[in-house]
């Protein structure tokens, strides 16, 4: 299984600690009519890659590769009717990831640079700025409403550091099937970097993955099309699996592998919710014209 090694080093960082998250972790045999199930799958097509390992102590690591989506999923799996049923576990995380550094040339001045390819998947992303922790009375949109045009980086002119002492994204969700929407935000304070590159981890917007999985002879069936046959899991993927993509789904406090090069990023102070009248103003990015 040494193709998931390389979705492993590509994953992307408050966990939120459960009694039923704790439950999750503890480990256990699998039973009789689970461990024919056992093993490693690879499947996939000329333009993707899939691969699914599946470990005798009923975790899981899924890794998806295909055009810009890089997926890597973790869980639990258990035997359901006349297969198996796999169930995605994973930590609460911001959905800006926000990555601070030094830039001598800006002085007292901070640069916010917005990666475009990774917002565009947000729904409506909203920006603010404040001097203090008191959070701002509006919030206003990153970008046009159907923008469909865009560029991997977005910069707003410099501003000085003592007026963007906290800075604040959000992104409209329903918190629960029925009710109505709100701005979900997360407050971030700025430190010493003077230079803010903001992202959004379209992993941790999607449903949690819950599918159902069924072997006919050797060969896995996910969701009813055809994965891979089943071979063993060797110890060297064993282990990749285990600390880079299961452990840091199902244990609080175990951080996601990183990119070469790549820091942890700013940690939020806070999250929290806003009615979506409380976003108002023009875009800061207006859509350009194709």
């Amino acid at each position: 299984m040494h193709h998931l090694l390389r979705p492993l080093r590509h994953a992307r960082t408050t966990a939120v600690v459960s009694a039923a998250l704790m439950a999750a972790v503890t480990t256990h045999a699998v039973t009789p009519a689970e461990s024919g199930y056992v093993g490693e799958y690879r499947g996939g097509s000329v333009d993707t890659v899939a691969q699914l390992a599946l470990l005798d102590d009923n975790t899981y690591c899924f890794a998806f590769t295909g055009g810009a989506l890089d997926l890597l999923a973790a869980g639990r799996w258990k035997a359901e009717g006349g297969g198996i049923r796999l169930q995605q576990v994973r930590q609460e995380r911001t959905l800006f990831p926000a990555f601070s550094s030094k830039v001598e040339a800006q002085g007292a001045m901070v640069e916010f640079d917005f990666h475009g390819y990774t917002l565009s998947n947000a729904r409506a992303p909203v920006f603010a700025v404040s001097a203090d922790d008191k959070v701002p009375a509006t919030l206003r949109p990153l970008f046009s409403e159907g923008n469909s045009n865009w560029s991997e980086s977005y910069k707003l002119p410099a501003m000085p550091a003592e007026s963007v002492r906290y800075f604040y994204l959000g992104d409209l969700v329903e918190e629960s099937p029925g009710k109505p929407p709100v701005v979900k935000v997360v407050q971030y304070r700025l430190e010493s970097g003077n230079s803010v590159r903001v992202g959004f981890d379209e992993l941790q917007a999607m449903p949690l993955m819950d599918q159902r999985a069924e072997l006919k002879g050797q060969m896995l069936f996910l969701s009813g099309s055809r994965l891979g046959q089943r071979r063993p899991l060797n110890p060297e993927v064993l282990k990749a699996v285990r600390s880079g993509c299961i452990d840091p789904a199902l244990k609080p406090g175990v951080p996601r592998p990183l990119k070469p090069g790549q820091n942890r990023g700013l940690e939020p102070v806070k999250t929290f919710t806003v009615s979506p009248s409380a976003v108002q103003g023009k875009p800061f990015f207006e859509a350009k014209a194709i």
